[in-house]
């Protein structure tokens, strides 16, 4: 019902005209009415069930049952629903029966002036009790909901009067002091607080009734058993006068916060102890001890991991208990096994263990991990009700000894590491000392030695050439081989590629990744580009995380004691490069002046004397060379031409062994003046050199430790050798011997320069004429293609290759023809053509033939190709071999037969028309022969100076200055020079 809807209203009388007159006078007042009326009582009683009714409204005398019998029947069916009573029969006893009904409003019939007003009065009665009714109700509900919040609390709710009598308890405080609500409400709160605490219990009660709330700790006194310490708070209940009419409070049961501060206050007292633990022992008996402070009857066992076994072996435990002696792999299906493995608490009871272990009267079990240092069990019995508070205390015992357990690990992680760094800051001493990677690595094995437990150590090096990892020191009984990218040792080439320490707990599985054999358990630390540190052992999980970080620290020292010492190598290398560098330079340097000072008296020298001379003296005023000579073979004897230095009974030595010298090896096989260029021999030191046992005393007497001999050869020529003598070893390497081979060279260019000089100056010679059939070369394949003799008038070199000016007998066009398209022709034209034949300019880029003899220092003097052969006439010095220069021919030139040998023309003439290269350049002979050629000097000219030079390929100007020049040195060398 809300204030804005009607008051229903059942109203019920036997008299009909009265009810309808009743009725009607109700829906006529200004009060909203839903009237029922009715005769029947049982319609009313139907609509009070059906909760359709607020209040009813019934007369007192009615045929069938009286007005209070209907009010018994509503009250069994609302207590609490409004009724009122008419009557017309006033007397004292209907009122009284009526009221002790418990009727809610007793009206006559009779009483008021009118019916209406009578309605007036009933509508304002109905409605006032009908309000009263739900809001009794509403209140009833809202009391009832309190009560049920109240009840549910484990406080006791509380509220007595002033003078402390109980008005209003909760059930917390009969369960607590054991009385009922009748016990209560006869008692006083100093009936249930012990006597000792009355003056307490006063002060409190004088301080609330003054009109401050207070909180106090006060014992309860129950009807049996021990007091229960509680803590009461109590506030002022205030009258309407303002007056404090009553208290109200709440007390909390301080049994089990008192216990668990007496725990707290244990656990303190074994945190003092675990903090002065020198070890884990001592720590897991301290923990064992404070097992009371969880549960009076509680009992604790440290289980500690055994890496080795894999196991939760018992470190300590409360006297007395079986569960002492347990062991636990740590796979086991265990509560100790499970929280050691996933590091999380857990508590089950003892019947759903089943692992066959007999574990007394204990009704559970709870275990909290300790890290990894293993786990700490708790067994409780079926007293321990307060399972939250045992495993708040347990969890902050476990979380106190981890801590402890863990810094005894820092403690003694920071004193190894500090053990560690002390060994290796008194072995830096020693890595400081060593000055190759073979020395550190010794160093470092023997320092791990002493700081990383384990029997097997090895450094290996990195081999880079051979891209492999050796063995380069060992400690221990271990026998390491190399590893490379296919071999075993799998973990030490991961670790050395990847560059980052590789640990393996157990290599039972895969052996290959074992760095020797019966290693189970490894590490592996790359010492940079340098190799790899490895410590192991013969069993599974023996190196911890404090043995990996031992072996970092070793790698560290390591590879920088490895990386000084390859810096100290790369610039001691570097400093011997550099002095031997400096050292070379200065012997080149001298070197080049002797030779710069050997190649002036060369140009100057007029004969081989001149020559030999010059260059043994030279070479002797340098103070490395003991003895310089120059001598050659004639037949098996030896001839010294020249010498210079210490040394001349020594020559008398060398000239008996003749070809036998240790230093005339080379020359043995071939010692005639064509022999094919051999290479030069070398005798690092005399002292230990068996080649020179016959000459070592003589030599060493005179202080010659080293020696070199250099053939002196031109164009596959020999004019002999230069044999040196030097006072160290080794003297004769690297570029010396190089500048030595190029002075060789200018030499024997020399002495073959003074040859041909003297020859062109003696005109003396010896003419060979060699006949030739079938011969690889592009003019006698000219001959045979254009089928036509050629007569060759004139060579020159031109650009690689060669210019020949050739006579052919009638038409020059089958020899323009055969020559176009061939490779090796590079041009055939036409210089001149009459009757008497043709003048042809033929280029070709090579010719055995002509480089044949050009080779051997002979001057071709004439050249005929016919269809089938040919003929090469040559100028030599009378001083040739002809036999060896005859075999020489043959070799490059197979058909050549030498068919005539006779002295050429003694005539100045004979040298200047044939032996032209030895007065002219070869621009300017090139130059003089072209212009002969193409009739340059006939009269009238058949050519121009500009064609010529065309020929050429160079400028007009460039062409007169080369044939200017050319015809003056002629003239010199016919007329002789003009004073």
């Amino acid at each position: 019902m809300t204030d804005a809807s009607p008051t229903r209203l059942a109203v019920v009388d036997d008299d009909e005209a009265y009810l309808d007159l009743l009725e009607t006078a109700l829906e006529r007042t200004d009060t909203p009415l839903d009237v029922t009326a009715t005769t029947d009582p049982t319609r009313v009683l139907d609509a009070v069930e059906a909760g359709t009714v607020d209040c009813v409204v019934s007369d007192y005398e009615m045929p069938a049952s009286s007005g209070l019998d209907l009010l018994d029947a509503v009250r069994e069916r609302d207590e609490h629903l409004p009724f009122v009573l008419l009557t017309g029969v006033g007397s004292e006893r209907v009122a009284s029966d009526a009221i002790d009904a418990d009727v809610t409003s007793y009206l006559s019939k009779y009483a008021e002036e009118s019916i209406a007003a009578l309605a007036e009065r009933v509508a304002e009665t109905a409605t006032d009790a009908a309000s009263a009714y739900y809001r009794r109700r509403a209140l009833d509900e809202h009391l009832a909901f309190v009560e049920s919040v109240l009840g549910a609390l484990d406080d006791v709710v509380y509220v007595v009067d002033a003078s402390g009598t109980p008005l209003y308890w909760s059930d917390a405080l009969r369960d607590v002091t054991g009385y009922g609500d009748d016990d209560l409400s006869h008692l006083t709160v100093y009936d249930i607080v012990p006597e000792a605490e009355h003056e307490t219990l006063t002060a409190a009660l004088d301080t609330v009734r003054g009109g401050a709330s207070v909180t106090v700790r006060l014992p309860l006194a129950p009807r049996e058993g021990d007091s229960v310490p509680f803590e009461l708070s109590a506030a002022p209940l205030y009258g309407d006068d303002g007056d404090v009419v009553g208290i109200a409070g709440i007390g909390r049961d301080l049994t089990e916060r008192e216990r668990y501060e007496r725990g707290l206050e244990g656990l303190q007292r074994t945190t003092s102890r675990l903090l002065d633990a020198d070890d884990p022992d001592g720590v897991a008996v301290a923990v064992t001890e404070a097992a009371e402070y969880v549960a009076p009857d509680a009992y604790g066992v440290v289980y500690r991991h055994d890496p080795a076994s894999g196991t939760l072996v018992p470190a300590a435990a409360t006297d007395g208990i079986d569960d002492a002696a347990f062991t636990y792999d740590v796979a086991e299906d265990v509560p100790a096994a499970r929280v050691y493995r996933s590091g999380d608490p857990e508590r089950a009871a003892t019947a759903a263990i089943d692992d066959g272990r007999d574990r007394g009267a204990v009704d559970s079990v709870a275990a909290f991990p300790l890290g990894a240092h293993g786990v700490l069990v708790f067994g409780f019995d079926e007293t321990d009700d307060d399972a939250a508070r045992a495993w708040t205390l347990a969890g902050i015992l476990a979380a106190n000894a981890t801590a402890a357990l863990d810094r005894l690990e820092r403690t003694a992680a920071l004193r190894d590491r500090e053990r560690v760094l002390a060994t290796l800051h008194a072995r830096s001493a020693e890595l400081a000392r060593a000055t190759d990677p073979e020395a550190v690595a010794e160093t470092i094995v023997d320092a791990a030695r002493s700081v990383v437990d384990a029997p097997g150590f090895a450094v290996y090096r990195w081999e880079d050439a051979a891209g492999r990892l050796v063995p380069s020191a060992v400690a221990g009984d271990v026998d390491p081989s190399v590893v490379d990218a296919t071999a075993d040792g799998w973990l030490v080439w991961e670790a050395f590629v990847e560059g980052e320490t590789t640990a393996a707990a157990d290599l039972a599985d895969d052996p290959s990744r074992a760095p020797w054999p019966g290693a189970r358990s490894a590490v592996a630390a790359p010492l940079g580009e340098h190799g790899v540190f490895v410590a192991a052992a013969p069993t599974p999980d023996a190196l911890d995380d404090r043995d990996v970080e031992f072996v970092d620290l070793i790698v560290t020292y390591a590879t920088s004691a490895l990386e000084r010492a390859a810096r100290e190598a790369r610039l001691r290398e570097t400093e011997d490069e550099l002095r031997d560098r400096n050292a070379e330079l200065q012997r080149l340097n001298r070197l080049n002046r002797v030779i710069r000072d050997i190649t002036g008296a060369l140009v100057d020298a007029e004969s081989r004397g001149g020559v030999t001379h010059a260059v043994c003296e030279n070479l002797a005023a340098d103070d490395r060379y003991a003895l310089a000579w120059i001598g050659r073979h004639e037949g098996d004897e030896t001839r010294v031409e020249a010498w210079a230095g210490a040394g001349e009974s020594f020559l008398d030595h060398v000239v008996e062994r003749g070809v036998d010298h240790p230093l005339a090896r080379s020359g043995k096989e071939a010692r005639t003046d064509t022999a094919p260029r051999e290479r030069a021999t070398v005798v690092d030191d005399v002292l230990r050199d068996p080649a020179f046992a016959d000459l070592r005393d003589e030599a060493m007497r005179r202080g010659f430790r080293s020696a070199i001999r250099l053939p002196l050869s031109h164009r596959d020529r020999r004019y002999g050798f230069l044999e040196l003598y030097a006072r160290v070893p080794g003297a004769f390497g690297g570029e010396e011997r190089e500048v030595l081979d190029e002075l060789a060279a200018h030499i024997a260019d020399a002495l073959a320069a003074v040859d041909r000089t003297e020859t062109l100056l003696s005109g003396r010679s010896l003419e060979l004429r060699f006949s030739l059939t079938a011969t690889d070369d592009p003019l006698f394949a000219l001959a045979e293609r254009a089928g036509r003799a050629l007569d060759v008038t004139s060579i020159a070199p031109h650009d690689g290759g060669w210019l020949l000016h050739a006579s052919v007998a009638g038409e020059p066009a089958p020899v323009v023809e055969a020559a176009t398209g061939r490779v090796a022709v590079a041009d055939a034209e036409v210089v001149r053509s009459d009757d008497d034949g043709s003048m042809l300019a033929i280029v070709v880029s090579d010719s055995p033939v002509l480089s044949a003899f050009a080779d051997r220092d002979a001057t071709i003097r004439r050249l005929r190709a016919t269809p089938t052969g040919g003929t090469v006439t040559v100028a030599v010095s009378p001083t040739t071999d002809v036999r060896a220069f005859a075999d020489a021919i043959g070799e490059r030139l197979p058909s050549a037969d030498l068919s005539r040998r006779a002295p050429a023309g003694d005539t100045a003439a004979n040298a200047l028309r044939h032996d032209l290269s030895e007065v002219l350049t070869a621009k300017q002979l090139q130059a003089l022969r072209t212009a002969y050629a193409r009739g340059y000097f006939e009269w009238p000219r058949e050519t121009t100076g500009e064609v010529v030079a065309d020929e050429l390929g160079v400028a007009g100007p460039t062409f007169h200055q080369h044939l200017r020049k050319a015809l003056g040195r002629l003239l010199d060398d016919a007329l002789g020079t003009p004073r």
